[in-house]
C-alpha cells in the first residue's frame, strides 16, 4: 500500500483522507486478524511496540520498478495501542557512504526518527493492538516516485510508527536502486566460517559432544555442508581433529564420516589455535604469546596414529626403553595433519588488538590477519603492516550476516538480508572488484540457522560475487593505521591470573610420576578459557579455569587425624596422605613441632600414593619429655614447597612409660610363675597325703586280723 506525498513534505487535506481510507481498505484484514482496535491511551511507557521493515527482493530496486517494505508490528505491552500511524520515510535520491551506511544500521534500537518527514514516501494506519497482537503490512513506493534520483549506490530508510503525536518505535534498513543504464560492479564476497566448538571448556572434546556437533543435524555438520563449494573460508579447530582421532575406533561414526568431508572440501582453509583461543589476548593481558599445546595427556602407547591419521592397533611388543615411554604422552601434532590451504593466518579478536600485539603476532610466524574494520582507520579491504597483509572484515556486514543466519522468522531474515546488500552495494561502488570479508559468527549457536540461505542469496545479488581469499592477498595493499583496542579491565585481570594458575599447576604437576598428564590437560583447558567462542562470557570461563586449578592444587593432602597418644621415647608417627589425582605421585611428609618436647628424626619422609588412593607414612620421632604438644604437618614436594594447606593434630607425650609398662608387665608375669610353681608343689603335697592315708588303714586291718 502506498501513499505518496509531494516534495517538501506538505499534504493537502484530499491526499490525507485519500491516504488514510486506503491505508485503512488494504490494512483492515490484517488489523482484524491482528485484535479488535481500542481507543485506550498511549504513551511511549506503557506501549511496547516492535517493528520490523524488510524490504522485498534483498531491497534492490531498478529504475521504473516499484519497492515493497514489509512491515511487521508487534505489540508486546500489557495495554493495548490506539489507532497507529505508519510512515516509510526513504532518502531516495543520495547515495549512503559506507561508514555512514554502518552507523545509521548500528543506531537502529534509537527511538527517533532521523529522516526528515519531507521524505515520505508511503503511509498507513491501522486501528489498533491489543496486546500480545501483532500486524504484517506492506508499504510501497512507486517507480515513478519523485523521491528517487541519483546514481546507484545505498539509500537509507526507516519505518517510523506513532499514535498521532506519539513516537512508539523506528526501525531502520536500506534499498539500493539501479538506475537505467546503470552496470554495478561487484564485491568479491569471501565469508570466513570457523569449524569450531565453543562453550566446551574440555581439552579434549568427548565422544558425546562429536557426536552430537557432527550429527546430520549437529552444528559442525551443517555448517561444513552449508560452506562446502562455495567462496568460504574455513577455520579449522584443531581441537575438533585430534579429538575425533584420539578416540580411535571409539569415535562416532558421524564425526569420523565428517573428517573424510572435510578432507574433500574444495575450501580454501586456514588452521586456528587449539580451541579458537585468541591469539591477541595474552599479549595484551602480560605480553606473552598465546602457549601453545605439547601433548593430548594420554599414555603414548594406548594408540597410535600413522601419516594418514587413522588409528592403529595396540601392540604388545615392549618399546626400546620402557622407563623412558612411561613418561611420554601423546603428541598433539601427529593427532591433527590437517592440511589446510593457507599457511600463517590469524583471526584475533576486536579487545587487544594493536599494534605491538601485531607485531609480536607477526614474530610468531603470522603474515595474514583478519582484521575487525574497527580497528583499521582506512577503508581499503587490503592494506599492511610492517610486512603482514591485513583483509578487512567488515564489522557491519558481519553483524548483518549474523543476524541473518540467527533470524528465527522469514521477516528478520529478510531484514538482515536488505541490509547486507546494500552495504556490499557500498562495497562495490567504492572499489568494483574488490574483496568483501564476512566473519561469521564465531560463539556458541543459538536460534536458528539460515546459514545455507545466507551464503546463497550473498552471493546470488547483482553486486555480489565469488571471491577468493589467495586472490585478496596478492592484491595491492595500503599502509594501515591499526587503532588500538585494549581488553576490558576484568578481562585483562582474568587473562593474566589464568596464566599466572597454569604456571603454578606445571609447577605442582611436578610431584605426579608422569606430569605430562597434568600439564598437557591443563595446558590445553587454558586454550579452550581463552576460546574467542565465550564471547560475553569469556570473563566466566577464565574465572571456571582459575577455579580449576585451585581445585587441582589441593587433590594431594593430609587427612585429618584425631589426637594421638604417643608412650614411648621413640616412635613413628603415622600420617595418611590422600591423592585425588589420576596420576600417581611422589611427596614428602614433613611434621613440625609447636614445642621442643619432640624431635623429629626425618624432616621429610618420602612416600608415593597411588591414584584416587591413600597411603599412610610412618614419620620417626622421639618424645624428650611428657606432656601434650601440636604439630604441623605438610605435604610438600622435591623442592620443599607446601603442595596444600597445613594440618595441625595434637599429641599426647608419655616418655617413658614404655619401660615402666614392660618392668610392670614383667613383675606381673614372674608372680604369676611364682603363684603357678606354688599351686603345683601344694597339689603334689595334697596328692601325697591322699595315697598315704589308704596305706595306713590296709596295714591296721592286717594287723587286727593277726591277732
Amino acid at each position: 500500500m502506498s501513499a505518496v506525498r509531494e516534495r517538501g513534505g506538505r499534504r493537502t487535506p484530499l491526499r490525507s483522507v485519500l491516504g488514510v481510507a486506503i491505508a485503512l481498505t488494504l490494512t483492515l484484514p490484517t488489523a482484524i486478524a491482528a485484535g479488535p482496535p481500542s481507543t485506550a491511551s498511549v504513551t511511549a511507557e506503557s506501549a511496547d511496540l516492535e517493528v520490523l521493515a524488510a524490504p522485498s527482493a534483498g531491497g534492490a530496486v531498478r529504475e521504473g520498478q516499484s519497492l515493497t517494505v514489509r512491515v511487521t508490528l508487534s505489540n508486546d505491552g500489557e495495554q493495548a495501542t490506539g489507532p497507529l500511524d505508519i510512515e516509510l520515510r526513504l532518502e531516495g535520491s543520495r547515495v549512503a557512504a559506507s561508514d555512514e551506511l554502518a552507523e545509521w544500521f548500528e543506531g537502529g534500537g534509537d527511538a527517533e526518527p532521523l529522516l526528515d518527514d519531507g521524505l515520505i514516501a508511503a503511509q498507513a494506519m491501522i486501528g489498533g493492538l491489543a496486546p500480545g497482537a501483532s500486524a504484517v503490512l506492506d508499504l510501497s513506493v512507486a517507480g515513478s516516485s519523485p523521491l528517487w534520483g541519483g546514481a546507484f549506490g545505498a539509500r537509507l530508510a526507516e519505518v517510523v510508527v506513532s499514535d498521532g503525536d506519539e513516537l512508539l518505535a523506528v526501525d531502520r534498513t536500506a534499498v539500493v536502486r539501479v538506475p537505467d543504464g546503470a552496470t554495478p560492479g561487484s564485491a568479491a564476497t569471501v565469508f570466513v566460517q570457523p569449524l569450531t566448538t565453543p562453550g566446551e571448556t574440555a581439552g579434549l572434546l568427548s565422544a558425546e559432544t562429536l557426536e552430537t556437533a557432527t550429527a546430520e543435524a549437529g552444528a559442525l555438520s551443517r555448517a561444513l555442508s552449508a560452506s562446502a563449494g562455495r567462496s568460504v573460508l574455513l577455520a579449522i579447530d584443531p581441537r575438533v581433529i585430534a579429538s575425533i582421532r584420539a578416540l580411535g575406533d571409539a569415535a562416532p561414526a558421524s564425526a569420523l564420516d565428517f573428517l573424510d568431508r572435510l578432507a574433500a572440501a574444495p575450501n580454501e582453509s586456514f588452521v586456528l589455535p587449539w580451541a579458537d583461543a585468541d591469539p591477541f589476548a595474552t599479549i595484551a593481558a602480560a605480553d606473552v604469546v598465546l602457549p601453545q599445546p605439547e601433548g593430548t595427556g594420554l599414555i603414548a602407547g594406548d594408540q597410535s596414529v600413522d601419516e594418514t591419521g587413522a588409528t592403529a592397533e595396540p601392540t604388545d611388543d615392549p618399546a626400546d626403553d620402557p622407563d623412558e615411554n612411561e613418561l611420554m604422552t601423546q603428541s598433539v601434532a601427529e593427532l591433527i595433519g590437517v592440511t589446510a590451504t593457507l599457511d600463517g593466518v590469524s583471526w584475533p579478536g576486536v579487545e587487544g588488538f594493536s599494534a605491538a600485539a601485531l607485531e609480536t603476532a607477526t614474530a610468531e610466524g603470522a603474515r595474514v590477519v583478519l582484521a575487525p574494520s574497527s580497528v583499521l582507520e582506512g577503508d581499503d579491504a587490503v592494506q599492511r603492516h610492517e610486512g603482514t597483509v591485513l583483509l578487512r572484515a567488515d564489522d557491519a556486514l558481519a553483524a548483518a550476516a549474523r543476524d541473518a543466519v540467527r533470524a528465527p522468522s522469514q521477516q528478520q531474515f529478510d531484514r538482515a538480508m536488505a541490509r547486507v546488500s546494500a552495504l556490499l552495494a557500498t562495497s562495490a561502488a567504492r572499489a568494483p572488484g574488490g574483496p568483501a570479508i564476512i566473519a561469521l559468527d564465531r560463539e556458541v549457536p543459538r536460534g536458528a540457522d539460515r546459514l545455507l540461505d545466507t551464503l546463497a542469496q550473498t552471493i546470488s545479488l547483482p553486486w555480489s560475487s565469488a571471491g577468493s581469499t589467495a586472490a585478496a592477498i596478492a592484491r595491492p595493499a595500503a599502509d594501515a593505521v591499526i587503532i588500538d583496542s585494549p581488553l576490558s579491565e576484568s578481562r585483562q585481570a582474568a587473562v593474566s591470573t589464568a596464566l599466572d594458575s597454569e604456571a603454578a599447576d606445571r609447577q605442582f604437576a611436578q610431584i605426579a610420576l608422569t606430569p605430562a598428564v597434568i600439564t598437557d590437560v591443563r595446558r590445553l583447558e587454558l586454550l579452550a578459557a581463552l576460546s574467542l567462542g565465550w564471547g560475553e562470557s569469556s570473563v566466566e570461563a577464565l574465572r571456571g579455569f582459575i577455579a580449576q586449578s585451585q581445585a587441582l592444587r589441593a587433590s594431594v593432602q593430609v587427612v585429618e587425624s584425631v589426637p594421638i597418644l604417643l608412650l614411648s621415647d621413640r616412635s613413628t608417627l603415622p600420617v595418611t596422605v590422600q591423592n585425588d589425582l589420576d596420576v600417581a605421585v611422589r611427596v614428602f611428609v614433613r611434621v613440625d613441632p609447636d614445642t621442643a618436647q619432640l624431635r623429629v628424626l626425618d624432616s621429610a619422609v618420602e612416600t608415593t600414593v597411588e591414584p584416587r588412593s591413600q597411603a599412610r607414612t610412618l614419620v620417626p620421632v622421639e618424645s624428650l619429655t611428657n606432656g601434650e604438644v601440636d604439630i604441623t604437618v605438610t605435604v610438600r614436594d622435591a623442592q620443599s614447597r607446601v603442595l596444600s594447606d597445613p594440618t595441625r593434630v595434637s599429641l599426647n607425650l608419655q616418655a617413658g612409660w614404655e619401660t615402666a609398662g614392660v618392668i610392670v608387665v614383667a613383675i606381673a608375669v614372674a608372680l604369676l610363675f611364682v603363684v603357678g610353681i606354688v599351686r603345683d608343689l601344694r597339689k603334689r603335697g595334697r596328692r601325697a597325703t591322699e595315697q598315704a592315708e589308704p596305706d595306713d588303714d590296709a596295714s591296721a586291718a592286717t594287723e587286727s586280723a593277726s591277732s
